[in-house]
C-alpha cells in the first residue's frame, strides 16, 4: 500500500499535537507536514523514522507559500478562544479565515480527502459568535471538491493545555456532577486523543461517504 502524505492546520493545538503523534507513528503515512506560526522544540514529538516536515509560515500571507500545500490529506485542528484571540476580528481569521483559504488551497493543489475538527452545535446561523465561525467553516469547507470530507463534532476537550481555559475545566467538572441526566449525556467531554484517532479513523475508510458528519455521542 501507497504511504500517505498528511498536512496539518493547527498542529500545536490540543487535539492537533495528539493527531501530529497520532501520524507519526502510524505505518500508513510517509511524511507529515505541519504549519507553523513559530519555532518548536525538536523533542516536542516522537519521529523515530523521521516523517515530521515542519514549516514555519506567515498565515496572514498564505498565497505566498501555498505551493507546500501537497498531499493526500488535510486535518483542520485550528482553532482559538475569544479570550486568546483579543477580538472578534482576530478570532475570525483564526477559526474561519485562515482553515478556509489553507483548505482552498490545498483543494486546488490536489489533496483530495479532508478531516475537520468543528464543535457540537456548530451552525451558520447560530446566535453563538463561535458556533457561528465554527458552522461558516464547516459550509466552506463543503462547498470545496474533496473526494472524502469528515467532520467532528466535539464538545469539551479532556488533555493537558499550555493555556488553561477555566470555562471548559468548570464545564468538566459540572458533568462529572451531571452526567446522568439525559440532555446533559451528549455534552460529556472527550480526550483530545480520542478525537485525534475518530479523525484518522474516518480518512482511512476507502469506502467511506464523501460526506461524514459525526455529532459527539456518535463518537465514543
Amino acid at each position: 500500500m501507497k504511504q500517505k502524505i498528511a498536512l496539518i492546520i493547527g498542529s500545536t493545538g490540543l487535539v492537533g499535537k495528539q493527531l501530529t503523534q497520532q501520524l507519526l507513528l502510524d505505518e500508513k503515512y510517509q511524511t507529515v507536514h505541519i504549519f507553523v506560526r513559530r519555532e518548536i522544540a525538536a523533542d516536542t514529538y516522537q519521529d523515530p523514522k523521521n516523517k515530521l516536515q515542519i514549516h514555519l509560515v506567515d498565515f496572514d500571507d498564505i498565497a505566498q507559500w501555498q505551493s507546500l500545500l501537497h498531499g493526500d490529506e488535510l486535518f483542520c485542528c485550528i482553532g482559538t478562544t475569544l479570550k486568546q484571540a483579543g477580538s472578534k476580528s482576530a478570532q475570525r481569521k483564526v477559526d474561519l479565515e485562515i482553515p478556509t483559504e489553507m483548505a482552498q488551497y490545498a483543494n486546488q493543489n490536489g489533496v483530495h480527502k479532508v478531516a475537520l475538527i468543528s464543535s457540537a452545535g456548530a451552525n451558520p446561523e447560530s446566535a453563538s459568535f463561535y458556533l457561528r465561525l465554527k458552522g461558516q467553516l464547516e459550509q466552506n469547507l463543503q462547498a470545496l471538491n474533496w473526494k472524502q470530507i469528515a467532520i467532528v463534532r466535539p464538545s469539551f476537550l479532556e488533555g493537558k493545555r499550555d493555556n488553561l481555559r477555566f470555562g471548559e475545566q468548570l464545564a468538566i467538572s459540572l458533568y462529572s456532577v451531571l452526567k446522568y441526566i439525559p440532555i446533559i449525556k451528549r455534552y460529556r467531554p472527550i480526550k483530545a486523543e480520542q478525537v485525534a484517532k475518530r479523525m484518522r479513523e474516518l480518512l482511512s475508510c476507502e469506502q467511506a461517504e464523501i460526506l461524514v458528519i459525526e455529532e459527539l455521542e456518535q463518537l465514543f
